[in-house]
């Protein structure tokens, strides 16, 4: 019994859960670096999930969470509770669904089809819960966050004159991002599967615990069939009736997200062709994903790479693998 026990109770055991509430508190409590961590939240739970087992990593799972709820209880809000559930429960997720050695599309969409289920059903909940529309749930949600960037803008001295303007418009910017709330929640769904997905890779094969082989993702493509749906969104954006017109910029923002990730692939595979250092490559995916206008410039490459085939035109340089 002393010998389960001990097993049990091990050092993974205790480094996961301190692990595991580290990354939950940053993701609740520190303002900006914060999101980075609740983006990453699911990993500590994938990685020492799988490593230890159901019962173990579900342990680790329930501790840190119930740990930070009580710290939360008597430091803030539980606001962020239902937020840090949800992502630590991804890592489970993901854990289990990475054993089944799926393809890369189903390892993906499996998650994001159960997120967005349990996102659903919190969102109804506190609807009953407080008697409200869930729509107007979200856009009370939203107007907080525009409200908190405000505050958080003024404390960075950003100047006074477009701090006005958003208050100003500040209705205006609610409803707009209320009406394309749907493109935005999917986006940040896929976004936040795909980036644990990939970023596991690394952890798993350093440490030794197996990984899906999903091929070369460098080489990665869109269903081409896309492009249809992307044309169509476009066209609606014409149409003067407003809710075709949101319909359409929902559909529009998924289709250049996954567009986005298509140009992402072909990076990619220009960085492993070329065998450019890994740091390299972080600075590159950082500044992608804080400069706007690069953001765009990688979103068109995905696009127009249906019809030029980038890859084609990269040469690899002698001894490299891809």
């Amino acid at each position: 019994m002393k010998e389960e026990r001990a097993t049990f109770f091990n050092r993974d055991f205790f480094t996961g859960i301190i692990l595991s509430s580290s990354f939950f508190l940053a993701a609740s409590l520190i303002p900006i670096a914060g999101s980075v961590f609740f983006l990453l939240t699911p990993l500590p739970i994938l990685y020492y999930y799988t490593k230890t087992g159901r019962i173990q990593g579900g342990g680790i799972f329930v501790i840190s969470l119930t740990l930070v709820a009580l710290f939360l209880a008597f430091s803030s809000s539980m606001t962020s509770l239902p937020f840090l559930f949800i992502s630590g429960f991804l890592g489970i997720i993901l854990s289990e669904i990475l054993h089944k050695n799926y393809s890369i599309e189903r390892t993906i969409l499996y998650p994001v089809t159960v997120l967005i289920v349990l996102w659903l059903t919190v969102i109804i909940s506190l609807s009953i819960t407080l008697g409200k529309q869930p729509w107007h749930l979200i856009e009370d949600y939203i107007g907080r966050n525009i409200q908190e960037s405000i505050d958080l803008y003024t404390q960075l001295d950003i100047p006074a004159d477009q701090i006005a303007q958003i208050k100003d418009n500040f209705k205006e910017i609610t409803i707009f991002f209320t009406n394309i709330f749907p493109a935005l929640f999917l986006v940040s769904v896929l976004f936040t599967v795909w980036i644990n997905t990939l970023a596991a890779k690394d952890i798993f094969n350093i440490n030794g615990l197996t990984y899906p082989d999903f091929g070369n993702l460098s080489c990665w493509k869109a269903p081409e069939g896309l492009i249809w749906i992307l044309i169509t969104s476009g066209v609606m954006l014409l149409i003067p009736a407003e809710w075709v017109k949101f319909l359409g910029l929902n559909m529009l923002i998924v289709c250049l997200f996954v567009y986005l990730l298509q140009g992402l692939s072909i990076i990619s595979f220009i960085f492993k062709t070329k065998n450019v250092h890994r740091l390299f490559r972080i600075l590159c995916y950082f500044f992608i994903f804080t400069l706007q206008y690069i953001i765009l410039v990688v979103i068109t490459v995905g696009v127009v790479d249906l019809w030029v085939d980038f890859r084609k035109f990269v040469k690899p340089i002698p001894d490299s693998n891809i």
